[in-house]
C-alpha cells in the first residue's frame, strides 16, 4: 500500500493498520491525534491488539478477519458509527481490504463529511417520512376495501360501507370492475385532477389508466396477470406544469383467484418531489453513473414529443447483464456500468439526451434532426466501444455487448408511450440476432410481437386445456437394429386446431418462465409413458430435453425423484438431454444437477454436440453418458469430406472417454452405413421413423418385435 500517495494528495483524515496476526495490527499511518482517543497507546507502541474497547470497532474487526480468511480479493465496509470519548464525538467509518496478499484496516474520521451529508439528506428524510405516510394511508384503505369487496354481498349492500371508507380519506380512490369500468370514485380523486378534468370532461380513472399504460410497459402484464403494483406517475398538465402522483394498484380476488374488483389508490406527491429540487442530482440523475435517470428521461421524452420536431429514440440494452452480476458480483457489475457510460458519453452529441432507464438499460434521444444512417453509425460506434474488454481488479477481464433498438418520431409513433414500446420491440428483436446491430422498428416487428403476446397468453392455459402432446422418435442400435430408447418431443395443438411448432413456442415459454410447469408436465408424461410401455412388455428408455430455465429450478431434482417413484419405473429408464449452451451458461448448477441425477440412476445426454461451445473440458468433468452429433454434420456427410472427418473425430473422442454416440437426422441408407462403419452406437431420423404419437409408437414397437420373431422363426432349425 502506497502511503506516500495518501500524504501527497492529502487524502482524508484516516489511519492505516496492517494485520500481523489474528487480532494484532501494526500501525502503518497514524498522524492524526484523534486516534489517541480511539486507540490509546497505539501510536506509542506502533501497534494495537483487538479487542480494543470500542464495541462497534471490535465487532467489525471480527467480521473483517473472518472475511479475510474466506476471500482473497475484495473489501468489507463498516458503515458510519459514533464514538463519544472524553466529551469528544468522532464520526468514523472503517473498511478492511487485501493488497498483494496483505490485509489492511483503514479507519477514517469523517465528521466534516458527515455533517455535510446530514444537511444534504434532510430533504430526503422529509421525503421518506411523507412517502411512509402516503404508503400507510394507501395500505389502510386497501385493507378496508379488500375486506368489504371480498364479502359475498351485492354491490347495493356494499355501497354504504364503501362510501364511508373512501369519502373522507385524503387519498384518491377508484374502484373498478374486472374489465376496468368505474364502480366508485371518491371526492379526493377528483380533487387530484380537478384543474384539468373540467375542461376535457375526462373521468379521473381514465386519466390514471392512460398515464399508467403510457409510462410503464408492464401495464398490460399487471392487468392480465392480476398483480399488485405501485409506482410514480408523471403528469404534464396543460399548458406546461407538472404533477407527480403515487399510484398503488390492488386486485381483489376470490379464493379461486378470480378478480372481482380493482382498487386504484392515488396521492399527489408533487410537494414531496419539490423537496428534492434543491438537490437536482437526487431527483433527476442516476446515483451510480451521474447521467439522467428514468424519471428525467420520461420528462424529456414527453417534452420532445410536445415540441413536434422529428427525432430518433435509441434503446440500449447490455447483453446478458444479469449473468455479469451473477458471475462477477454486483459491485463489479456496477463498475462495468460506470465504465461503459464513460465510454459512450464522448460519442453522444451535446444536444442529445443520454439516460439510464434500468439496471442495464439506457436510452438516447437524438434531439437534432438526423438521418437513419446517422443513427446506424452512432449505434455501430457504441457497439464497438462496448465490445472492448472490461478489466477487473483481479486481472481478469470480461466482455459485454449492446443490443440497440430504434424508433422514429413522428414516422413510427406520435406519442411517447408508443414510441418507447416500439423501440423496446426493436431491441427485443436485436437480442435474437447473433451479431450486434441497430434494429429499427417496422410493421413486421409489430406483427411478430402481437403474435408473441397472443401465444404467451395461450400458453398460460395450454396445460389445463390438455393442448400439449408428447411425440416419440425412436433411436436404433446400429449394430442390432433394436430400439433402445426414444426422444420425447413436445407438440402443441391449440384448441382451434392450429399446431404451433416448438421452435416458435419454446423460446416464449423460456422467456416467460412458463417452461418450468411445461417442463414438469413433460417429465411427468414421459414417466407415465414409460410405465405404460413396461406394462405392454416393451423395455424402452425415454429421453427428455431440459431448458436453461429448468436447470435453475431448485425443485427439479425432487420433482424427478417423485415422478420416478409415483410411476413405479426404474431411474435408468429416464434420460435427460441438455445442449452445450446450457452447460456453459449454468455450469455450477448443471454440475450439481447431473451429479445428483446420476446418483439416482438417470442417464445424461448432450444434444446438438459440435454446434455450441465445444469445450472438451466438460466432457471429462461432468457425469455424461451420451453425446448426440448434430444433424447439420450428418445431412451432408456423403458429399462433404469435412463433415465426415468431424463425425469420425467426435466418435473416436467419445469412445476414448467411454461415451456412447448418437447421430441425429439420419435420412438415407448411405448416412446409416457410414455411421455404422465408423462405430456410431445409435441413430435417429426419418430413415427409421418420424416422431410418432404415443399409440403409433407402441404399434411401431410391436411391429418391429413381430418382424424379428418372424425372421427368427424362419431361421430356426426345423
Amino acid at each position: 500500500m502506497n502511503i506516500s500517495l495518501f500524504k501527497t494528495l492529502g487524502i482524508v483524515d484516516c489511519c492505516i493498520f496492517k494485520r500481523i496476526a489474528s487480532g494484532s495490527y501494526e500501525v502503518i499511518y497514524a498522524e492524526n491525534e484523534w486516534i489517541d482517543i480511539l486507540l490509546p497507546h497505539a501510536r506509542d507502541e506502533n501497534k494495537f491488539i483487538a479487542p480494543c474497547g470500542s464495541p462497534f470497532l471490535d465487532d467489525f474487526i471480527a467480521q473483517a478477519e473472518e472475511f479475510c480468511e474466506l476471500v482473497t480479493d475484495g473489501k468489507i465496509e463498516s458503515g458510519i458509527w459514533s464514538e463519544n470519548i472524553d466529551d469528544q464525538e468522532l464520526k468514523l467509518s472503517a473498511y478492511a481490504t487485501t493488497d498483494k496478499g496483505d490485509f489492511y484496516l483503514i479507519i477514517d474520521n469523517i465528521v466534516e463529511q458527515y455533517n455535510r451529508r446530514q444537511k444534504t439528506l434532510q430533504s430526503a428524510r422529509e421525503l421518506l417520512l411523507s412517502n411512509d405516510k402516503i404508503v400507510a394511508q394507501q395500505e389502510y384503505i386497501h385493507q378496508r376495501l379488500d375486506e368489504l369487496l371480498s364479502q359475498s354481498s351485492t354491490l347495493k349492500d356494499m355501497q354504504q360501507p364503501i362510501t364511508e371508507v373512501i369519502e373522507k380519506t385524503e387519498v384518491g380512490v377508484a374502484i373498478l370492475s374486472p374489465n376496468l369500468k368505474p364502480v366508485s370514485q371518491n371526492p379526493a380523486l377528483y380533487s387530484v385532477f380537478d384543474s384539468h378534468l373540467a375542461s376535457v370532461k375526462t373521468e379521473p380513472y381514465q386519466l390514471i389508466l392512460q398515464l399508467f399504460e403510457k409510462q410503464y410497459p408492464e401495464f398490460e402484464r399487471v392487468i392480465s396477470t392480476g398483480s399488485r403494483w405501485s409506482g410514480e406517475l408523471f403528469w404534464l398538465q396543460p399548458p406546461n406544469s407538472e404533477k407527480w402522483l403515487k399510484l398503488a394498484v390492488y386486485p381483489v380476488k376470490t379464493d379461486f383467484q378470480k378478480i372481482t374488483h380493482w382498487v386504484f389508490i392515488i396521492s399527489d406527491i408533487s410537494q414531496v418531489k419539490h423537496l428534492l429540487q434543491n438537490n437536482e442530482k437526487l431527483t433527476h440523475y442516476d446515483a451510480l453513473t451521474a447521467i439522467p435517470n428514468r424519471q428525467y428521461f420520461w420528462m424529456q421524452l414527453e417534452q420532445s414529443v410536445n415540441n413536434a420536431v422529428p427525432f430518433y429514440l435509441l434503446y440500449l440494452d447490455i447483453k446478458n447483464f444479469k449473468r455479469i452480476n451473477e458471475v462477477h458480483g454486483h459491485s463489479r457489475g456496477d463498475k462495468i456500468i460506470k465504465e461503459l457510460v464513460e465510454r459512450i458519453t464522448p460519442h453522444v452529441s451535446s444536444g442529445d439526451m443520454f439516460a439510464r432507464i434500468g439496471g442495464g438499460e439506457f436510452a438516447i434521444i437524438r434531439q437534432k434532426t438526423v438521418t437513419q444512417q446517422q443513427c446506424i453509425d452512432l449505434g455501430n460506434t457504441l457497439i464497438e466501444v462496448a465490445t472492448q474488454p472490461f478489466y477487473l481488479p483481479n486481472g481478469a477481464h470480461c466482455e459485454v455487448g449492446l443490443n440497440i433498438g430504434a424508433a422514429s418520431f413522428p414516422r413510427d409513433a406520435d406519442d411517447a408511450e408508443t414510441l418507447m414500446k416500439f423501440a423496446d420491440l426493436a431491441v427485443f428483436n436485436a437480442k435474437k440476432l447473433e451479431k450486434s446491430s441497430v434494429q429499427f422498428y417496422s410493421q413486421k416487428l409489430k406483427d411478430a410481437s402481437q403474435r408473441i403476446i397472443e401465444l404467451e397468453n395461450a400458453l398460460q392455459t395450454a396445460i389445463a386445456n390438455h393442448e400439449f402432446e408428447l411425440f416419440l422418435q425412436p433411436m436404433l442400435d446400429l449394430t442390432s437394429g433394436t430400439i433402445l430408447k426414444a426422444e420425447a418431443l413436445l407438440r402443441w395443438n391449440r384448441f382451434d386446431s392450429e399446431r404451433i411448432g416448438p421452435d416458435e413456442f419454446i423460446p416464449i415459454a423460456e422467456q416467460t418462465g412458463l417452461i418450468i410447469p411445461i417442463g414438469k408436465w413433460v417429465i411427468s408424461k414421459a414417466c407415465e409413458m414409460i410405465s405404460t410401455l413396461n406394462h405392454r412388455g416393451h423395455s424402452c428408455k425415454l429421453s427428455v430435453n431440459l431448458s436453461p430455465r429448468q436447470v435453475g429450478d431448485r425443485n427439479l431434482l425432487t420433482f424427478i425423484q417423485n415422478e420416478i417413484r409415483n410411476h413405479h419405473i426404474q431411474p435408468n429408464q429416464l434420460e435427460l438431454e441438455l445442449t452445450e449452451g446450457v452447460l456453459v451458461d449454468n455450469y455450477d448448477k448443471v454440475q450439481f444437477l447431473l451429479t445428483e441425477v446420476r446418483k439416482l440412476g438417470v442417464s445424461v445426454s448432450i444434444d446438438d454436440f459440435g454446434t455450441g461451445y465445444s469445450s472438451l473440458s466438460y466432457l471429462k468433468k461432468l457425469p455424461i453418458d451420451h453425446i448426440k452429433i448434430d444433424r447439420s454434420f450428418v445431412q451432408d456427410l456423403v458429399d462433404d469430406e469435412n463433415d465426415r472427418a468431424i463425425i469420425m473425430a467426435i466418435i473416436a473422442m467419445a469412445h476414448s472417454l467411454k461415451l456412447n454416440v448418437i447421430a441425429e437426422g439420419v435420412e438415407t441408407e448411405l448416412q446409416r452405413d457410414f455411421l455404422q462403419l465408423n462405430h456410431c452406437n445409435l441413430a435417429q431420423g426419418y430413415l427409421f421413423s418420424r416422431p410418432l404419437p404415443f399409440m403409433e409408437f407402441c404399434e411401431y414397437l410391436g411391429n418391429l418385435t413381430n418382424q424379428k420373431l418372424i425372421v427368427q422363426s424362419e431361421h430356426d432349425p426345423k
